[in-house]
């Protein structure tokens, strides 16, 4: 995509008049909503998602000026046609896999990374970078629930970070991916590359969970020989047949399918049905072994609460 330089050529691409976009990039903070969401019973993220008007603003700037950037091909999270699936599938059957984690990822993409990222490197013209910055900001990062922050993210990591690691990598034998703020590492030796990756992550300023150790939640950087379980986005990666979902998640379903006959409320329990329809219509994705033996558990299930209803 050629560089953006003027506002009026913004505005056009856009969709909106120069005058309301400088209204809504000055007054950016009343078009936030909150919203809570709860991943673990230890841990809770507040998101900011916008309202209408900037999410549909958002929805054009990733549509008509992010997206046509060309992306390296490691970078699988938030890209057309890629998946967890895709990013895990690099690395199937491979002797050692090394997963690292960014910390604090989106606060830590600070908003004067992402105006040279659109001013320096995409050659957007200075104001343009600037009125740009602040459409996909808030309180000086990226926040977290915006249309926008993917896309912003990959692309600011995208020539400084994944094309340099990539050819690191390459040069080790080495594989290598990342999945917004996951990077996964496999080959013979892949332990090799952790000081590069904080290397070149340190120059945007973000920098790597060292600790190998947690007690609470998953671990932060974890080295796993073929030996262990092999896990890259969620997914087994130990055999080169493809990538499978991990024992526990299937364990996990199966406890919810037996324990449907004691939620006594119907909608509740409705809610419980539905949710365990799509989790096997995900288990079939990659073992439909199990997802059969999944679904069978499932049908007995609703025909003992049938019964048990007569």
């Amino acid at each position: 995509m050629r560089p953006i330089l003027s506002l009026r050529h913004l505005a056009s691409c856009l969709g909106k008049p120069i005058s309301r976009l400088m209204e809504v990039a000055e007054e950016i903070e009343t078009h936030y909503g909150y919203q809570v969401l709860k991943q673990r019973p230890d841990k809770v993220r507040q998101l900011r998602i916008p309202k209408a008007e900037l999410r549909s603003l958002q929805r054009q700037i990733n549509t008509n000026i992010l997206a046509p950037i060309a992306l390296h091909k490691a970078i699988h999270g938030g890209v057309r046609g890629c998946s967890p699936r895709s990013n895990a599938s690099v690395h199937l059957g491979q002797p050692c896999v090394v997963n690292l984690d960014v910390r604090d990822f989106f606060p830590k993409l600070r908003h004067y990374i992402v105006y040279r990222m659109f001013r320096s490197e995409l050659g957007f013209g200075r104001d343009v970078a600037r009125l740009l910055t602040r459409l996909v900001t808030l309180d000086a990062q990226l926040p977290q629930g915006a249309p926008t922050s993917t896309a912003i993210a990959n692309l600011v990591l995208n020539i400084p970070v994944d094309l340099p690691l990539s050819k690191h990598a390459e040069s080790a034998a080495v594989k290598y991916t990342r999945f917004v703020d996951d990077i996964t590492l496999s080959g013979d030796n892949p332990r090799a590359l952790i000081n590069a990756v904080a290397r070149l992550l340190s120059r945007r300023r973000l920098p790597l969970y060292r600790n190998k150790a947690n007690s609470r939640g998953k671990l932060k950087l974890q080295i796993s020989p073929h030996s262990r379980r092999q896990a890259v986005t969620g997914l087994v990666v130990n055999s080169s047949n493809g990538p499978s979902v991990p024992r526990k998640y299937r364990d996990r379903i199966r406890a919810e399918i037996h324990q449907l006959n004691r939620i006594g409320d119907r909608h509740a329990r409705d809610a419980a049905m539905r949710s365990i329809r799509g989790k096997i219509a995900y288990i079939r994705q990659f073992n439909s072994g199990a997802a059969i033996r999944l679904q069978r558990q499932f049908e007995s299930s609703k025909i003992n609460q049938s019964l048990s209803g007569n």
